[in-house]
């Protein structure tokens, strides 16, 4: 017995005894199963991920909550693909999914996200996200002050994570790591590589977030509300940043944001998300001049810079649906002033009005009466064009 407890008590000490730092590579995970397609040989414009009837499910006190509900969407190498919607609309799960970042409650309860010759969806454990995250694809948070750890130097932070997927040593890391600071618009990048976060303004912490995900010159780059918590003219000049790092490396973006005032200074395709599914698809002219959907006219109209100073603001009434319990019909039915008796118990087929552009509306069924769009969005191509030459609205 005594000799029991001894053993117990040395296991017990053993949890705080020290450990040395040590860097994992990636490289360290040779042993998963699977192998990875060189993306290199996709031409722009071709698919580069595929998503094919996503579910994702999470716990909630003994209750199932399906936050994305059987959602397929083929995204094209080369691209920006801007994901919008309300809170909660099921945006940032959508995106978590595509680098296993899903709370602990959460999990991929059906369909593929096929990527480089793999499903995504089969992964269960995080040695095989490490060949994926951060080396394949990157993920950019909201707020760059909890995307960086407030203990550890800038620059340390930009080599570690080259150390740790490309395998090099900490001089080479190090240059590396500066020249993608300056890269990103950090000035006086080489003097300023060991300062710490908090000496650096907001804009500038996210300009240091950007490199650290570009560090692996990944495939795809997923910004999560990247400028939210900046200021107008610090967005505008990331937003910038966005559009010619990827020019120069090539990579898809997926942008997530509640601002369409965002998607149109960057997007090329628009998916409108709503209650975990997509309710229309198209390109950023197809959502912003001829759109279908009853939700994306709401959203629309609610957009401040399209707001005349004789008009009032326009709100979406109500609230989302809860998730929790089944959702019967079109999830928007009660909250859409357009809605018909369909709608409230059957959910409409996502029908295709031209080759790039999709609704998932019964409005768009023959048989449906003919509805006419709110005033204001027919008076886009206008208001938009009296924000730009300087006009009143």
């Amino acid at each position: 017995m005594k000799n029991k407890i001894s053993e117990i008590f040395r296991k017990f000490l053993n949890i705080f005894k020290p450990t040395k730092n040590k860097v994992v590579r990636s490289d360290d995970f040779e042993q998963t199963t699977y192998i990875l397609d060189d993306t290199d040989k996709i031409q722009n414009g071709e698919t580069i991920i595929s998503v094919k009837n996503l579910e994702v499910q999470f716990r909630v006190r003994a209750k199932v909550l399906t936050a994305i509900r059987k959602v397929s969407v083929d995204i094209k190498k080369g691209e920006t693909f801007a994901v919008v919607g309300e809170s909660g609309s099921g945006k940032s799960v959508f995106t978590k999914t595509l680098v296993g970042m899903l709370e602990e409650n959460g999990n991929v309860s059906g369909g593929q996200l096929l990527y480089a010759g793999v499903d995504l969806a089969q992964f269960v454990e995080n040695k095989d996200w490490l060949k994926i995250r951060g080396k394949r694809i990157s993920m950019i948070f909201q707020d760059p002050m909890t995307s960086l750890n407030p203990l550890k130097r800038i620059g340390f932070q930009v080599a570690e994570v080259i150390r740790i997927h490309r395998g090099l040593d900490k001089k080479s890391a190090k240059e590396e790591a500066i020249k993608l600071l300056e890269r990103v618009g950090i000035k006086d990048a080489r003097l300023r590589y060991r300062d710490f976060p908090f000496q650096y303004s907001g804009g500038m912490r996210q300009r240091v977030v950007i490199a650290i995900a570009l560090a692996c010159k990944p495939d795809i780059l997923i910004c999560d509300e990247p400028t939210t918590a900046l200021d107008v003219t610090i967005q505008a000049q990331i937003l910038e940043l966005f559009k010619d790092l990827k020019d120069e490396f090539g990579f898809t973006i997926i942008f997530i944001t509640h601002d369409l005032g965002v998607v149109a200074e960057i997007a090329d395709r628009v998916a409108v998300m709503y209650a975990g599914q997509i309710l229309e698809l198209g390109t950023a002219e197809d959502i912003f001049y001829h759109s279908q959907h009853p939700y994306t006219w709401a959203l629309l109209s609610s957009l401040p810079q399209l707001g005349r100073n004789d008009e009032d603001l326009f709100s979406i009434a109500g609230t989302p649906p809860s998730l929790i319990e089944d959702v019967k019909g079109d999830a928007f039915a009660p909250r859409n002033v357009h809605g018909m008796e369909i709608d409230y118990y059957k959910d409409s087929p996502l029908f295709k009005i031209s080759e790039t552009h999709y609704a998932k509306t019964w409005l768009l069924d023959p048989r449906a009466p003919k509805v006419k769009r709110p005033k204001i969005i027919d008076e886009i191509p206008e208001r938009v064009a009296a924000i730009y030459t300087g006009g009143d609205l």
